[in-house]
Parts: structure tokens; C-alpha cells; sequence
């Protein structure tokens, strides 16, 4: 198992990439979602996205990251991640298909 270390409300705390459901990007700051809680950091997304490993987890969007684990349907402008449809762009799509080995 790998882990993530985080800086938050004054301490660390570690997460388990595998409970990291996805990322979204809020203006400056990044919003880590996890199995258990919700991770406001000041880190950008891009910046996040080079630390996680690409087998693991798919940007498909601009604005969001997530982790092949909790994607439960994709349609063709949306993906399901844990009860949240999250919006995924063109390429993002392309990008899923590819790494999710999508027959359709």
C-alpha cells in the first residue's frame, strides 16, 4: 500500500491512495476526497497529479482526478465516482477508455 502525506489544519495526516476517491480542483486549492473525509489543501491539482501513480488514477478533466478503484459508470459526458457524477472532457474520455480497457 502506498501513501500520500498531507499538510492540513496545521498537522499531517497520512491517506492511503487506495481510499482516495478522486480530486477536484477549487480555484487555487485542491479538494481530496477519500473514503472517510473531505482534504482541503493549497496545492494545485497538476501538481497532485504528478505524484500519483497514472495506473491508479485518471485526470479526465481539467478540474478533476480520479482513482480507477471508485468508478462505478461512465457515460459519455460524465463519469460515476462513489455517488458524485463528475463531468469528463474529450480527452478525458479518450484517457478512460484507454486505461479502464472500455470495449465500447
Amino acid at each position: 500500500m502506498k501513501e500520500l502525506v498531507f499538510r492540513t489544519a496545521g498537522k499531517w495526516e497520512l491517506v492511503l491512495q487506495e481510499e482516495i476517491q478522486y480530486i477536484e480542483s477549487c480555484n487555487k486549492l485542491s479538494k481530496v476526497v477519500t473514503v472517510h473525509r473531505e482534504y482541503l489543501l493549497s496545492t494545485p491539482l497538476q501538481v497532485l497529479a504528478d505524484h500519483l501513480p497514472p495506473d491508479l488514477f485518471i485526470k479526465v478533466h481539467r478540474s478533476f482526478i480520479v482513482s480507477k478503484l471508485h468508478i462505478r459508470g461512465i457515460s459519455k459526458g460524465s463519469v460515476l465516482v462513489a455517488d458524485k457524477e463528475l463531468p469528463i472532457s474529450r480527452l478525458g474520455r479518450s484517457e478512460l477508455k484507454q486505461k479502464c480497457r472500455m470495449f465500447v
